[in-house]
C-alpha cells in the first residue's frame, strides 16, 4: 500500500526519502527511510515515504510546543505471534468477524526521562485475519499531548499479515523540554476491521 501525505509547507521536509531496510533475522527491523525531521513548529512538519518491512507505506509525523526541536527517530518493528498462535489468545474471534484489530499494549522506555534523552513508544497489537493469506492496510497513530494539548504525532500506513506485531518510534528530547506529564494516544485502525485506542504516560524532569 502506498500512502502519500502532503504538506502546506514542502520546505520542512528535512530527510530524503530512503528505502528501508529490514533484517533478516526476524528480530527487530529498523526501517531507515522512515525517519521523520525535528520539530518546525507545525505538526506534520516532516513527511518521508519508505519501504517498511518490504511492504510500501509511509510516515508522517512532527513535534512543537513543548517537544519542538526534538527529532523522531527511525521506525522499527518485528512480528511476536504468527496468526495461528495470536488466535490461540483470542478465543472469542472466529473468522466469520473479518479483520480485527487489538492493541495489546503501549509502553513508553524510559517511563522518566531528562531532556536529551530519548524515549521509545511501543505499540503491541493482534492483526486477526480470517485467513493467513490477507493483508491488512493498518494506520499506527502516536499522539502526545503536553497539558491537554498536542505537541507531538508520528502516524504510520503499513500493510500486515495476521499475527501480533509490536512497532517502536524513537523520540529524541529536546535540550529544552518543558518538565511535566506527556500522554501518549495510541491507536490502530483499518478499514472495516475497526479502531483500537490506547493511553500512557511518561514524565520528563530536569
Amino acid at each position: 500500500m502506498r500512502k502519500i501525505v502532503s504538506l502546506a509547507a514542502i520546505a520542512a521536509l528535512v530527510a530524503p526519502i530512503l528505502a528501508g531496510c529490514a533484517a533478516q533475522n526476524g528480530g527487530m527491523r529498523e526501517h531507515q527511510g522512515a525517519a521523520i525531521g525535528a520539530g518546525t513548529g507545525a505538526v506534520g512538519g516532516a513527511v518521508v515515504g519508505g519501504l517498511l518491512g518490504g511492504r510500501r507505506g509511509a510516515v508522517a509525523g512532527g513535534l512543537l510546543g513543548a517537544l519542538a526541536g526534538g527529532l523522531v527517530g527511525n521506525y522499527h518493528d518485528q512480528q511476536e505471534k504468527n496468526l495461528a498462535d495470536t488466535r490461540r489468545a483470542y478465543t472469542e474471534y472466529t473468522p466469520a468477524k473479518g479483520t480485527r484489530l487489538k492493541i495489546e499494549r503501549v509502553r513508553t522506555t524510559p517511563t522518566s526521562a531528562v531532556p536529551g534523552d530519548t524515549v521509545e513508544i511501543q505499540l503491541t497489537y493482534a492483526v486477526l485475519t480470517p485467513r493467513e493469506d490477507v493483508m491488512v492496510p493498518v494506520r499506527e497513530n502516536r499522539e502526545i499531548l503536553f497539558n491537554g494539548v498536542k505537541v507531538g504525532e508520528a502516524s504510520v500506513d503499513i500493510e500486515r499479515e495476521g499475527g501480533t506485531w509490536r512497532s517502536v518510534v524513537p523520540i529524541t528530547l529536546p535540550q529544552n523540554a518543558r518538565p511535566g506529564n506527556y500522554r501518549v494516544v495510541a491507536s490502530v485502525e483499518t478499514r472495516g476491521g475497526g479502531k483500537d485506542i490506547e493511553e500512557i504516560t511518561f514524565r520528563v524532569h530536569r
